[in-house]
């Protein structure tokens, strides 16, 4: 009109357009990293967490001219619905507590140090942000299970060479893989963390197997088989226990009762055929008490309860077991020393004293509230958005109970799974919300 062109929009910054590819593609770079290496996993979170904050709560704020006072504003109202999740309270309690009786203990800097572990919070709110829906949620998962598999098959040749007792396995790289005779360890430090990074990869194939249908995932069976076959190599009872809780759990949460009970039979008959005599009678010596390492742990379960008796209110430190553990050893402890008491409940009230595991129990009972009653709001018939929920159900559950019997909260590649894995009751509810209402019928 009037000859006069009308302006064209300013083109979005290719900043706007690469940031989410890049955040997307570091998100499923984090999954993937979890099923093989700390190392990579904690480079490729702090990556997520330096781009969630300019690009999705402060950065249009800094684009609009609007200074940082703005950009503060701006990311302090985005990030409403985190700072008012149910687990938000729980969390940020739990972490002033733990940096109390960080600044109490008797070296508060090696105190401080430890209590890092706090920052691995972070994974539940960046896999919930970043996590688009249920969709999204599933393959970030598969990979990581594809992965797994992967690593679940180099922990079943470890098993196979270091099993030959071959005089070539004596020494060079070959000694390297094989530094325990009989238990596997996988891409891990040690056979306990792959158990408990097999723990929970076990029990979500398990989870989606028994509810949605096979047809576009039959890789998952035999994807479910080496890792079951891979856990067992492990020898690490705690995670055979957390194993039967999570599958105990399937059972109640399962819409398909048949498939169900397909699916325990199939894995009691995988393990009954396939386990070597070995395994069989390491799983005997679960409830064995005269087994020196059941006398050791219940030693310092003993242990641990006196140095809580003593520092009832904010624990020894973070850290500070080890210090103190030579005061507390029993005399019919087995080991001299020893890092933490095999029990994340008695660890964490020794560390940080009884408020700390108050606090740390009402984030479970938080999570287990809130992923029960979103569960329940789920249409009954199976689907993706129930075999995910039930998933991060029954394998926080089988953490939990691998962790009556191990530090399991103190391992930083399992922890770190388990905060994404809370994450998944979340993203579906979010879904459910936004999806449109379907209309009622005359």
């Amino acid at each position: 009109m009037n000859g006069v062109a009308e302006p064209h929009p300013l083109p979005l910054p290719r900043s706007r357009e690469v940031l989410p590819l890049l955040r997307d593609g570091c998100l499923a770079a984090l999954f993937v990293a979890m099923a093989f290496s700390i190392s990579a996993t904690q480079i490729v979170l702090a990556c997520l967490v330096g781009l969630s904050i300019p690009w999705g709560l402060a950065g249009r704020a800094l684009g609009a001219g609007a200074g940082l006072g703005g950009a503060v504003r701006a990311l302090w109202t985005a990030s409403a619905d985190l700072r008012h999740h149910p687990l938000t309270a729980p969390f940020a309690a739990f972490a002033a507590l733990t940096l109390l009786s960080a600044l109490a203990s008797g070296d508060p800097l090696w105190s401080l140090w430890i209590a890092r572990d706090l920052v691995r919070i972070s994974v539940f709110y960046v896999v919930l942000a970043w996590t688009r829906d249920s969709a999204h949620a599933l393959r970030l998962w598969q990979g990581f299970v594809a992965v797994l598999t992967v690593m679940a098959c180099y922990g079943l040749a470890q098993a196979w060479m270091c099993g030959a007792r071959s005089s070539i396995l004596s020494e060079g790289w070959a000694a390297d893989i094989c530094n325990h005779s009989t238990r596997v360890r996988g891409p891990f430090s040690i056979y306990m963390t792959f158990g408990g990074v097999l723990l929970i990869g076990a029990l979500f194939v398990l989870a989606y197997l028994a509810h949605v249908s096979w047809q576009g995932a039959w890789w998952m069976m035999p994807a479910g088989v080496a890792t079951l076959a891979a856990l067992a190599f492990t020898y690490s009872r705690n995670a055979w226990l957390g194993l039967l809780a999570g599958v105990l759990g399937l059972a109640v949460t399962a819409r398909r009762p048949g498939r169900t009970v397909v699916i325990l039979l199939a894995v009691g008959l995988v393990v009954g055929i396939a386990a070597p005599r070995g395994i069989v009678e390491r799983a005997r010596s679960t409830v064995d008490l005269k087994d020196t390492t059941i006398r050791d742990r219940l030693a310092m379960w003993r242990s641990g309860l006196a140095m809580i008796a003593d520092h009832p209110a904010l624990g020894v430190g973070p850290g500070e077991v080890r210090a103190w553990y030579g005061q507390y050893r029993r005399p019919e402890a087995v080991r001299p020393s020893t890092g933490h008491l095999h029990n994340s409940a008695i660890q964490i009230a020794a560390e940080r004293g009884l408020p700390a595991l108050a606090v740390w129990f009402w984030i479970w009972i938080t999570f287990f509230r809130e992923g029960r009653r979103i569960l329940r709001r789920l249409e009954p018939g199976p689907s993706r958005a129930r075999a995910l929920v039930s998933a991060s159900l029954v394998g926080v559950a089988g953490f939990l109970v691998a962790g009556l019997f191990e530090h399991n909260f103190g391992d930083g590649e399992v922890v770190l799974l388990v905060y994404a894995l809370m994450a998944l009751p979340f993203v579906v509810a979010r879904e459910s919300r936004a999806a449109p209402a379907a209309p009622k019928r005359a």
